[in-house]
């Protein structure tokens, strides 16, 4: 089982590299790797390779022409994207838009286009801190693109500014309503407890958006998670199995079709839909989901080889990046719930703490320190993150099950019963891993 996994997850090829590994080209201009078969539509492809060639072919002519380098720099972020090759694509577009900012072109127009890009590629490596200051100068020079305004709702939302968030998405969905201003609408719907609006505003996304582009497709499957989310399997099933129909192998309808299944607790099917998925694109967290599948279905040992292998591959990728990376992918996070996940808690809370560090008011980084802090059994300091989660009201069925069970062995059990009781009528399919560890550290009468 642990070779299987490995060699999913690491492909060290440079053609095929996917997951924390990167392929060092020897050409002052990064090339554009070859992808692994079934991997996006061949128009997606042809329509970034074009504006690859183009804007290396004008470089050759012209080494000073700033919009070329640009341009090369929306390229790689388009197929980091598809491909999830995220070091290398997001070091390559880096380096093409330092030329840009670095320069003294006097073009306004270019450097601003550089710094939103490159606000980008930062919220995609997690560094959100940094983002959030990027983007923040390119709105300071254009207050009338609603793509600056995006990236300053991401970087907020990371950053646990949720106010500001809403104020920036208002301003984008102004400027321009379109896929991207809906689909962090709904976002920030959902954050605020409004599940039935976050279902309205990211429906209104996927319908302003192209069938089968990714963009569409990430739309959809998003919408497809909150109607699961909220304990509707079979609207969930339709969405992620039309979002096939459009883009087929899309490895994000394929986990979700996997995260159906295991909603219904057919954990075999849901083990087949994941080892696709990971085929396809070798994410942490569809390899975790597996992971699960197998504690779920009864095999502890494929569960432990698995989750020991995330852990592993993780401190690897931190090791492996290059010293001289312009940007690096900051895992704590990841590295938080995988350490969480192999039982190891004082390494968990060692990571949940530097990811709460740099963004003490995320409600998602709250909860993964409350969780390893009750998992710990300290209780006190679990209800102090616990508070912080449930801050913007949320109606995450999960987040409100383990602020409950929180509440109870703090010693609130009428609160702690009540926060469980409305985890449950939110999304039935409260995670059943959830409440297997519930089962053995809380003595109070579990909701369900």
């Amino acid at each position: 089982m642990k070779r299987s996994i490995l060699y999913l997850l690491v492909v060290l090829c440079c053609g095929n590299s996917f997951f924390l590994t990167s392929c060092k080209p020897h050409d002052e201009i990064p090339a554009l790797l070859e992808r692994p078969k079934n991997m996006g539509p061949d128009d997606e492809k042809a329509t970034i390779t074009e504006t690859y060639t183009k804007a290396k072919a004008a470089l050759a002519k012209n080494p000073d022409d700033m919009q070329q380098y640009v341009n090369l720099a929306s390229a790689y972020i388009a197929e980091g994207r598809v491909t999830g090759n995220n070091s290398y694509y997001s070091n390559a577009a880096v380096k093409m838009l330092d030329k840009v900012t670095s320069s003294n072109t006097g073009n306004k127009d270019i450097l601003f286009q550089a710094l939103s890009l490159k606000s980008a590629v930062l919220l995609n490596m997690h560094q959100f801190k940094d983002a959030l200051a990027a983007a923040q100068q390119g709105v300071s020079m254009n207050t009338f693109n609603s793509g600056i305004y995006g990236a300053l709702v991401d970087a907020n939302v990371e950053m646990g500014n949720y106010d500001e968030a809403v104020k920036d998405c208002d301003k984008m969905i102004s400027i321009r309503p379109d896929l991207r201003s809906y689909s962090r609408a709904s976002y920030l719907r959902q954050i605020y407890g409004q599940n039935a609006g976050a279902i309205e505003a990211m429906n209104m996304a996927v319908q302003a958006g192209v069938p089968g582009m990714e963009s569409t497709e990430w739309a959809r499957t998003n919408l497809g998670d909150l109607y699961l989310n909220m304990g509707n399997a079979d609207s969930a099933s339709i969405i992620y199995r039309s979002s096939l129909v459009y883009r087929p192998d899309y490895p994000f309808a394929i986990i979700g079709m996997a995260r159906v299944a295991k909603a219904r607790k057919d954990y075999k099917g849901a083990i087949e839909y994941a080892k696709k998925a990971i085929q396809l694109r070798s994410e942490v967290a569809f390899v975790s989901l597996l992971a699960d599948l197998y504690e779920l279905d009864g095999d502890a040992a494929k569960a432990k080889d698995t989750r020991n292998d995330v852990v592993n591959l993780l401190e690897q990728g931190q090791k492996d990046e290059p010293k001289d990376a312009l940007v690096k992918h900051n895992v704590s996070r990841e590295l938080g719930t995988a350490y969480m996940y192999a039982g190891q808690l004082d390494k968990a809370l060692q990571y949940a703490n530097t990811d709460l560090a740099m963004r003490p008011d995320n409600i998602d980084a709250n909860e993964l320190a409350a969780w390893i802090y009750y998992l710990k059994g300290d209780y006190a300091n679990a209800k102090v993150h616990a508070d912080k989660m449930l801050a913007t009201k949320t109606q995450n069925g999960n987040y409100l099950y383990i602020a409950g069970l929180i509440y109870a062995n703090s010693g609130d059990t009428a609160k702690g019963n009540d926060l469980m009781r409305q985890g449950i009528t939110v999304n039935p399919f409260v995670d059943q891993l959830i409440i297997n560890q519930s089962k053995s550290k809380t003595p109070v009468a579990l909701a369900k």
